[in-house]
């Protein structure tokens, strides 16, 4: 067996894009400008329905043999189904990779050496999405077994300040909500794609009157989608959770005129959340 590299993340899965038309395709289809996309660069990019709501969130590589796209599990026949929605005669495939699987990478293991690079090592790709974490795509024998590393994952994403959308929030966020423009996920420059008039007009004219922040809370983590809300009236909704100790650490979407009062989650309304920073300048 080969030597292990990294610790499988089964909450991961591989989306491979292939053919002559895909980066075009794909240049009307999300948020981000495909030029920008190089061997050694790895990029965050959302999806959106025609209204400008996000319907998922992947990291896009581009390998040897093709691109490759990371996104939850939970999500992974959904965004196909999506992508695949308008290829019409273009000739582009998307598809389950069928080689690669996501994996956590080990602290000594050969990882990116900065924030959003891609080494390619032919078998495998490393990659740095944050600066705490570090992902390997590779076979299934260049993996352990997973045993509890997907907690620690998303804990460290959630640090990060980085969003992600799943089953339960499928097109309830605008881009801007989860701080994309911030994590440069969103380009402005670029041509049209489905859902840029919205988002382009959140921009411009600073209608966005939500954004994430990060909480943490005494209680087990929440679902995604849960409420919150501020003297029994809705404020926003959690985008993602992870347990930490006897509590939880979690992003949740805010409207700013409730932020700075006490807030709770419609299922602990007992418990106030309680704010932390995020390692990039809020709005």
């Amino acid at each position: 067996m080969a030597e292990l590299i990294a610790q499988r993340l089964d909450e991961l899965a591989v989306l491979h894009i292939t053919g002559p038309d895909a980066r075009g395709y794909l240049q009307g289809q999300l948020t981000q400008d495909m030029n920008a996309l190089t061997h050694e660069r790895v990029l965050l990019a959302a999806c959106n329905s025609p209204q400008g709501r996000v319907q998922g969130l992947m990291w896009l590589v581009d390998r040897s043999d093709g691109m490759a796209a990371v996104v939850p599990t939970s999500m992974r026949t959904q965004l196909i189904e999506r992508l695949r929605k308008y290829v019409l005669r273009a000739k582009v495939k998307i598809e389950p990779s069928q080689g690669l699987i996501a994996g956590r990478a080990l602290p000594e293991g050969d990882i990116a050496p900065s924030v959003g690079v891609h080494i390619d090592q032919t078998d495998s790709s490393h990659l740095t999405l944050a600066p705490s974490l570090h992902l390997v795509l590779a076979s299934a024998d260049r993996m352990e077994a997973p045993a509890g590393h997907a907690a620690r994952w998303r804990i460290e994403q959630i640090r990060a300040g980085i969003p992600q959308v799943y089953p339960e929030t499928y097109e309830t966020f605008v881009a801007q909500m989860l701080n994309l423009d911030t994590l440069g996920a969103i380009s402005f420059e670029k041509g049209c794609y489905t859902g840029q008039e919205i988002i382009a007009r959140a921009h411009y004219r600073g209608a966005v009157k939500r954004r994430m922040f990060r909480f943490s809370a005494e209680c087990a983590p929440p679902a995604p989608g849960t409420r919150v809300l501020s003297e029994g009236q809705h404020a926003g909704e959690v985008v993602d959770a992870a347990a930490v100790g006897d509590g939880c650490e979690l992003l949740a979407v805010i409207n700013f005129a409730q932020l700075d009062s006490p807030l709770e989650l419609e299922s602990a309304p007992a418990l106030r959340l309680s704010r932390l920073s995020l390692p990039y300048a809020e709005a």
